[in-house]
């Protein structure tokens, strides 16, 4: 039955699916029809493949040509087609149906109707340009649909994707609904093969990795067999599979592929060398000239590697002159940056270090206007301080600190002023300006940790010496969390000694809680110590000193009481700015907190209620430590101090002592030891005891050591010491005391030896002598 015009542009099951988003098909449009021996699909059904070919006269061995050299057959990749898309009755117009349009198999059957249309067919007979016609051009589609295909032949696409691939990606491409209309009829060619959208992404893909592996411009067409070599001269000059080497064998790989490695080597060698002691000079002068000549013009790329570094290095530290000079002027532009490097930092020490004073001024003047951001790097801030302890004299300093002064300081340099005083008084008026840039340069060092450095430390100090309260406690209140950072250096624990003298009673409960943990290492610091004592000086909540630094001493006494500045701490709690133990000029700079507007407590209670906490831990530790103790020189005025000045009864303590002094005496060492009247520091705490009895008896004390020392000794021991001059000299101090009991009993004991002390030649027995004739004149 003829079909009409109709039904063959009738919409096929498609276009319920997916509908014609594109647009209409040009094929719908025109007003011809393609008639054909295979015009209607339906008749074709019951005819196998293999039987229509042989119908159709179609050869599969016929040799592959162009479509418009002229009516032949199609290339071999288009074999299998069974049926062209041009003949299909019903008019595409969905993209699934688009993409299942083939190419006509045998042209040689057309009708003549359709062989008048010779140039339009010809033109739609390629498998692209059938698409194209299809898709029209609607708006949003692209005009160079053709470019994307390039020039890679369709049969070089579908050879690399298996048949199999293509119908499982079509079956899986067809939604459910197309069960319905294929499940009593056998798949055809339509069906079978690939969409032209997903084939051609895998063309874009494929070409897309040849250009990204082959590096070549976009517009390049490639071949497989040239794609092939490509990549087979790229395998050739990649990096080597290190996958299966070792670690140490890995980083040889590394090393050895950089253009400079020869030459890296050789430097390490000769470095090696030039650090050896054994090396002579006149060596080591060849061995720089060598390595100069090698790294020069490149010393760059050397001083700012882990290993090359060290021996740009070496060639300042064991060059010459000259070889500083040419160093210095290759790297003199790089010195800001070189110190913000891990390793190019030593390099910039090492000039300072070797280099002479043209170089070292060079270095601070390179510095000049950068201290600021440089103070504020982890890593320069290091060089900086290093330049500034190191080396710098007061000019080089002031230049240092005047970044933080302000802006006009970094560009104008004042003359003949070496310190901010100076400034202050010549130019009173900057004093606001100066004061406010300093409080913005430092307050955001605050929670750095380049707070530790001593420059940082200096500036501070400045501000506090010369900002009026308001500032002042502006500042303590940022600063007070981050004052234990600072108080290693002078001017650090003086800022800290600032901090509590002018904070409120809020800022010094920060302030003494901060320390928690670090008060024995305070303690024991040649400044921060100092900053304890100014707590015990203005503080009245001495409950909170006892419990967050007092205890925490005190549990460490022993580690406290061996180091010079630790016994400070302890003189200073037992008798407070006693000229015997502080210096005056340490006195004088505690004295300026006395007037402190925070402390309310009398000074005289607060001692009081410091003694009364450490006073019994203190006597206890003599009692336990007295061994050590009697025979240290060191020891001898903590001694003194705690059995004078300690609130409780001093019995056991001196009992301690006592029980040293009445061991046997034997003139001469014993068992490698002298006994305590013969050793230097020993006597000389007995004599100190002995005298200071005086006190005792004066302040109204019943409790003398001289009594417990006669009860302890054996007898015959005060004639055993009468023996050595030592021993005469701390008799001495008994009768020099004046107390008629003491007396007495020496007096008694010595009875029997005043023959003998005559006899004797040193200085100590004949004025033993002397005290024994006075004290028996006065008895009778």
């Amino acid at each position: 039955m003829e079909v009409s015009r109709k039904q063959r542009h009738r919409p096929s099951f498609h276009s319920g699916i997916r509908g014609n988003p594109e647009g209409d098909s040009i094929v719908q449009k025109k007003k011809y029809a393609v008639n054909g021996p295979n015009s209607d699909m339906a008749a074709d059904y019951g005819i196998s493949p293999v039987k229509r070919r042989k119908q159709q006269g179609y050869n599969e061995y016929q040799p592959h040509t162009s479509y418009r050299r002229g009516f032949q057959a199609p290339p071999q990749s288009f074999a299998e087609s069974e049926i062209s898309a041009l003949d299909m009755t019903d008019t595409p117009e969905s993209l699934s149906q688009i993409s299942a349009i083939a190419p006509v198999s045998d042209i040689s059957n057309i009708q003549p109707s359709f062989v008048k249309m010779k140039s339009r067919i010809l033109a739609d007979t390629s498998w692209e340009n059938a698409v194209s016609h299809a898709r029209g051009e609607p708006d949003g589609a692209e005009k160079s649909f053709n470019k994307k295909r390039s020039k890679i032949s369709l049969k070089q696409e579908l050879e690399t994707v298996p048949e199999d691939a293509s119908l499982n990606s079509r079956g899986s491409g067809s939604s459910k609904h197309d069960t319905s209309h294929n499940t009593n009829k056998p798949l055809t060619v339509v069906e079978r093969k690939k969409s032209v959208k997903g084939q051609l992404r895998k063309a874009a893909s494929v070409l897309k990795k040849a250009k990204s592996k082959s590096k070549l411009p976009d517009n390049k067409v490639v071949t497989k067999r040239k794609l092939d070599a490509t990549l087979a001269d790229e395998t050739m000059t990649k990096k080597p599979d290190t996958k299966e080497l070792s670690k140490k064998e890995r980083k040889q790989v590394r090393k050895a592929m950089k253009s400079n490695f020869d030459q890296i080597q050789r430097s390490k060698k000769i470095w090696e060398e030039l650090r050896r002691e054994k090396t002579t000079q006149e060596k080591k002068i060849e061995l720089c000239n060598e390595l100069l000549k090698m790294v020069k013009g490149s010393m760059k790329e050397f001083c700012f590697a882990h290993d090359t570094a060290r021996v740009v290095q070496c060639l300042i530290q064991y060059g010459s002159t000259d070889h500083r000079e040419m160093v210095f002027e290759e790297l003199k532009g790089e010195i800001t940056t070189m110190a913000k490097s891990k390793y190019a930092k030593f390099l910039v020490k090492k000039m300072l270090m070797y280099g002479t004073k043209q170089h070292r001024s060079s270095v601070y003047k390179s510095f000049h206007g950068h201290v600021r951001k440089l103070i504020r790097h982890r890593i320069a801030a290091d060089v900086v301080e290093y330049a500034y302890n190191e080396f710098a004299n007061a000019n080089q300093r002031l230049s240092l600190l005047e970044d933080f002064y302000g802006p006009s300081f970094c560009l104008f340099k004042t003359p003949d002023i070496k310190c901010l005083g100076q400034i202050m008084l010549s130019q009173p008026d900057k004093r606001e300006m100066i004061l406010r840039n300093m409080r913005e340069a430092l307050l955001p060092l605050i929670d750095k940790n380049i707070l530790v450095h001593s420059m940082v430390h200096k500036v501070f100090m400045e501000y506090f010496t010369y900002a009026d309260a308001k500032m002042k406690t502006e500042m303590i209140e940022a600063l007070r969390e981050s004052v234990i950072h600072m108080l290693h250096t002078r001017d650090g624990a003086r800022v800290a000694m600032q901090c509590i003298w002018h904070g409120t009673a809020k800022d010094r409960k920060v302030i003494i809680k901060s320390q928690k943990g670090n008060v024995v290492k305070v303690a024991q610091e040649e400044f921060g110590h100092l900053v304890l004592l100014t707590v015990f000086d203005c503080v009245d909540d001495t409950k909170l000193v006892k419990v967050a630094l007092l205890d925490e001493l005190l549990k460490s006494i022993s580690d406290v009481a061996d180091n010079q500045y630790g016994r400070k701490v302890l003189l200073y709690l037992l008798s407070p700015r006693d000229p015997h133990h502080f210096h005056p000029d340490i006195v004088r700079v505690l004295q300026e907190g006395d007037n402190s507007a925070t402390s309310k407590k009398d000074k005289t209670q607060r001692y009081k209620e410091l003694l009364g906490v450490v006073s019994e831990p203190l006597l206890q530790y003599i009692a336990e430590n007295v061994d050590k103790l009697v025979v240290n020189n060191n020891m001898l005025l903590l001694v003194l101090a705690i059995l004078t000045h300690a609130q409780g009864d001093p019995t056991v303590a001196m009992e301690a002592v006592a029980n040293i002094a009445a061991q046997p005496f034997v003139v001469g060492n014993t068992n490698g030891k002298l006994h305590i009247i013969e050793n230097p520091a020993g006597h000389m705490t007995l004599k100190r005891l002995i005298q200071n009895d005086k006190q005792r008896v004066t302040s109204g004390q019943t409790v003398l050591f001289s009594e417990i020392l006669l009860k302890k000794l054996p007898d015959g021991a005060v004639k055993s010491w009468a023996a050595c001059n030592r021993g005469c000299f701390t008799l001495i101090c008994l009768f020099e005391l004046d107390h008629s009991e003491i007396t007495k009993t020496l007096t008694s004991s010595l009875k029997g030896v005043r023959s003998s002390l005559k006899k004797m030649t040193f200085k100590g027995a004949q004025v033993l002598a002397m005290k024994l004739e006075e004290a028996r004149s006065i008895s009778v």
